[in-house]
């Protein structure tokens, strides 16, 4: 009798562990795959942040007859290299089949306006790709102020775009949008606890930013946009 309890007792052990150590691997593959998604979002953000402010510095030329077209291309190489794996990842997490075939398409759309050299193209395609982050961020992320961070600078990337382009009325618009965002932020009582310290400044940059495009003065804009990306 005292042997048979102790096998029973040792196989509900064994089956308690079984259970345990199942939930506490899924949880650790899924807290795995979220943690590798936040890095390659990163990368896509900093591969094209990097672009936009080298341009704004006129780094890749003081013209566009000028333009450095292989380190432009290197860029989107060099994101095309990670693309594979990127989707791969996607697919393990909340991303639809439909937003997987959006984000593609955005890089192959990036890299045909490369091989044509056409920077205006290059701008769009790059903004409209930045604009995707957040929505895929949202997905999965609970981290609410990353979120809205990366919608504030997408908002501020794309006025930049609309200013490089000349199209003033959109970019004025565009800038409005992310001064109204960053109002609601300074407003979460979550936003303010964790970025108290830089409120203020990101505020007056904004600021800047918007000054810069009301008066539709491209180079200024771009002094501008980079004191903000670099800062908030």
């Amino acid at each position: 009798m005292v042997k048979n309890l102790k096998f029973i007792w040792i196989c509900l052990i064994a089956i308690s562990l079984i259970i345990f150590t199942g939930c506490s691997w899924d949880a650790h593959e899924n807290k795995g795959i979220k943690e590798k998604t936040d890095e390659e979002i990163s990368y896509i953000e900093n591969k094209i942040l990097t672009f936009f402010s080298k341009y704004a510095k006129n780094e890749y030329g003081n013209s566009l007859e000028e333009l450095d077209w292989q380190e432009i291309e290197n860029s989107v190489i060099d994101l095309n290299n990670v693309l594979d794996t990127i989707i791969l990842d996607f697919t393990e997490i909340e991303i639809s089949n439909e937003d997987i075939i959006e984000f593609r398409n955005g890089i192959n759309d990036l890299s045909i306006a490369c091989t044509n050299r056409d920077i205006n193209l290059v701008l769009e395609k790059s903004s409209f790709l930045y604009s995707l982050l957040p929505t895929y961020m949202e997905k999965y992320s609970e981290n609410k102020n990353e979120i809205n961070i990366l919608k504030l600078k997408s908002l501020v990337v794309s006025s930049f775009t609309y200013s490089s382009l000349y199209d003033w009325e959109n970019a004025k618009t565009t800038i409005g949008l992310a001064e109204n965002k960053y109002k609601e932020m300074m407003d979460d009582v979550d936003y303010m606890k964790e970025y108290a310290h830089n409120l203020n400044k990101v505020y007056i940059l904004l600021g800047e930013v918007r000054n810069a495009i009301e008066i539709e003065e491209l180079e200024l804009t771009k002094i501008k946009y980079v004191s903000f990306i670099e800062k908030i």
